[in-house]
């Protein structure tokens, strides 16, 4: 009796329905574990708290002592100069890396097998791994990349042992983990009309010419969802690499926002100040956010204003 009670039409759920309950416990998760602590975190912002005594309402004083800290502006340079410097190299890579295995893969289909395979490993890595092996290979003094330069007769740098070294090398760490948008850039160049590009090569466009003027402009809000991306997963990511590889050194050449919340939280105890300084780095991701928004409305990436949003 139950039974026919669901399957009868007045219980029956519409397809829209049944989704909205797959994703019920997603959407459950995001609250407990997003929303909620960002919300703590905010007015936690306004307190003196040390996990040891009754918080305190402080008032602005948190966000005052943040902006009145040497090592915040330091940290806030250091955390562009490391979005500024990996990411347009990341996009580039992963780009023209799909664009050679796409035209090889014509002839080949192997071949994008075995590539993808080799270009995603490193994007599925565990972070603590990943940093320990980019410890290994920018050691100064037996690490693999100093014994190649040292081959070839070119300078060996002290890389992590000397400021003005240690945020090249951890860019150069950061730069490998391209497979999600080697991936998306394949699947994006396969949705060309190959009929364009055979267009270009019988009026005589050469390759850089076809590369400029037809396929660049069609993969540009593409590019530019996975430059944004990018963006965000370094703000947000790269501290299990700078934490394991340098702690912020040397000198402080590598110490970032994250490390700056880190150690006020859990190193001096003050929770209140940490998470001001993370308010700061929500904004900067929100500031993201915000212009890829409005650059995808203007160069209409290919969907609706409601699916953008979800």
């Amino acid at each position: 009796m139950i039974r026919k009670q669901l399957l009868s039409p007045k219980w029956r759920l519409s397809y829209q329905g049944r989704l909205r309950l797959l994703l019920l416990p997603y959407q459950l998760g995001i609250v407990v574990l997003v929303v909620v602590p960002v919300l703590l975190a905010f007015g936690l912002a306004f307190f003196h708290y040390d996990a040891l005594s009754p918080p305190q309402f402080a008032g602005t004083l948190n966000f005052r002592l943040i902006f009145t800290d040497e090592l915040f502006v330091l940290s806030v340079q250091n955390t562009l100069a490391l979005v500024i410097i990996p990411v347009p190299l990341r996009v580039l890579g992963a780009f023209l890396l799909a664009r050679l295995l796409r035209g090889n893969g014509r002839r080949d289909r192997r071949l994008i097998v075995w590539v993808r395979g080799m270009v995603y490993l490193p994007s599925v890595i565990p972070g603590a791994a990943y940093a320990l092996a980019w410890l290994w290979i920018l050691n100064p003094l037996y690490g693999p990349l100093n014994l190649l330069l040292q081959s070839v007769g070119l300078a060996a740098p002290a890389w992590l042992a000397d400021p003005a070294w240690a945020k090249p090398g951890i860019a150069l760490a950061l730069l490998w983990p391209i497979g999600e948008g080697f991936l998306v850039s394949l699947a994006a160049l396969h949705d060309v009309p190959p009929e364009l590009e055979d267009a270009a090569y019988v009026d005589g466009a050469g390759r850089g010419a076809t590369l400029r003027y037809i396929i660049l402009p069609l993969m540009a809000p593409i590019l530019l969802l996975l430059t944004f991306r990018d963006a965000i997963l370094i703000l947000q990511e790269s501290f299990t690499t700078i934490w394991l590889m340098t702690q912020g050194g040397p000198y402080y050449a590598t110490y970032t926002l994250p490390l700056l919340i880190y150690e006020q939280g859990f190193g001096l105890f003050s929770f209140g100040t940490a998470s001001a300084a993370l308010w700061v780095l929500y904004l900067l991701t929100g500031g993201i956010v915000l212009v890829l928004y409005v650059i995808a409305r203007q160069w209409d990436v290919g969907t609706t204003e409601e699916q953008f949003l979800l």
